[in-house]
């Protein structure tokens, strides 16, 4: 745990809204992870942390919980929420029984097999988007193709209509940013209309299939309903919520970091475009070394130990999955952007019995979104004047906007 003695152990802000530490925090995390790894947050009232294995262990334990209400009022994971906030707890917040049996109504959706059936779709969708930037000017890959393609292809698989993809996109970023600690009274009332207007388009798009069922994952969802399976209205609700924020956000996040680390590690974009086959093993670089997801949350439901450290019943205890990533026990050099590991070991889609649902789909989006786009611009350059700016949301590792250059 923390030792009072050591300067700045106490005060530190492990949070994105931290301008330093959204922008570099790798010197934070190193120093907590040597001195104390598992780490008092008295500022956001949580327990930290940052080793490799103590991280895996954490996630894979099924005695602590993800239901953030299971959390004491004033601890990280539950601050902000209220009573209003139950019913709309998505997959990601749920424990067994329920969240098993949601579970396993969706995952044949995204086992390796049906996504795989995605590809000719995720490349026709990468194409149309590639030939409608205007290469010779500046461009921001966020929003001209890393939130689109995603958004594009979670609409496809659940059968939402093209004309509301755009937004539902930034229903999706108000919801996000909405469940943060310390939001503000705008981001709330954001919150809150996003999800009147995302719980009114499902609800209706669920009418729709009962009345006329269709091949599509909300689809297949009312007609598990439907053979008894218990799957209220509200659950088929926030299971859909779930998939486009959750899907969509860090697939945007891992296109936009992966491309900036290409771009600032050229040595490695070379080895690509000399190597196709090496663009799998790229994809797993790019997600231990820059993750979308870059933390994560479990509720201590009692007293116990941690790596020998004591947690209380009711605390938030958060993982720090970018730090376990770039843990030396786990990986040498782990600062290094190298496509080559041999190891190929990231906790960057969690865990246990939550580990990502849509690990298979994001890693083919990417796959196919990122050679798509540095074989289709072979010049792609960083554009100079343009900063990047790391989002303010928490848990969430992503760039604002990438501009790019391919003259």
């Amino acid at each position: 745990m923390d030792d009072s003695s050591t300067p700045d152990a106490t005060d530190i802000r492990l949070d994105a809204r931290d301008s330093a530490f959204r922008q570099d925090p790798h010197p934070i995390l190193d120093d907590l992870r040597a001195r104390c790894p598992v780490h008092q947050d008295c500022v956001l009232d949580r327990v930290v942390l940052t080793r490799a294995d103590v991280v895996a262990a954490v996630l894979a334990d099924r005695t602590l919980s993800s239901d953030p209400f299971k959390g004491r009022p004033t601890t990280y994971g539950r601050a902000g929420l209220t009573d209003a906030d139950r019913p709309d707890l998505p997959l990601p917040f749920l424990d067994d029984p329920d969240h098993a049996r949601l579970r396993r109504l969706v995952v044949q959706a995204f086992s390796v097999r049906a996504v795989e059936a995605l590809r000719p779709r995720i490349e026709a969708i990468a194409a149309t988007l590639l030939d409608r930037i205007d290469s010779t000017c500046p461009f921001d890959l966020i929003a001209d193709y890393a939130v689109p393609l995603p958004t594009l292809v979670i609409a496809i698989m659940l059968g939402i209509d093209d004309a509301e993809v755009e937004q539902f996109k930034a229903w999706s970023d108000a919801v996000l940013i909405g469940y943060a600690p310390g939001r503000t009274e705008a981001e709330v009332r954001d919150r809150n209309a996003a999800n009147d207007g995302l719980n009114d388009c499902i609800r209706r798009a669920i009418v729709e299939r009962r009345r006329e069922p269709r091949d599509d994952l909300i689809g297949a969802l009312t007609t598990a309903g439907a053979r008894g399976e218990r799957l209220s209205d509200v659950e088929i609700l926030n299971t859909c919520r779930t998939l486009l924020v959750a899907g969509n956000v860090t697939t945007t996040d891992l296109i936009g970091n992966g491309t900036v680390a290409l771009l600032r590690h050229p040595e490695q974009a070379a080895r690509l475009r000399a190597d196709p086959g090496l663009w799998p093993a790229a994809v797993e670089e790019m997600l231990r070394y820059d993750p979308p997801v870059v933390s994560w949350n479990r509720q201590c439901i009692d007293d116990r130990l941690i790596d020998g450290c004591p947690v209380e019943a009711g605390q938030t205890v958060t993982v720090m999955l970018l730090a376990a990533n770039h843990d030396p026990a786990l990986h040498a050099a782990p600062h290094d952007f190298d496509i080559g590991r041999d190891r190929q070991k990231h906790h960057s889609f969690g865990g246990g019995a939550h580990f990502c649902l849509g690990a298979s789909l994001a890693r083919l989006e990417a796959q196919v979104a990122l050679s798509a786009l540095f074989d289709g611009f072979p010049q792609l350059r960083l554009a100079p004047g343009h900063d990047l700016q790391r989002k303010a949301i928490p848990r969430f590792g992503g760039y604002d906007a990438v501009w790019l250059t391919a003259a």
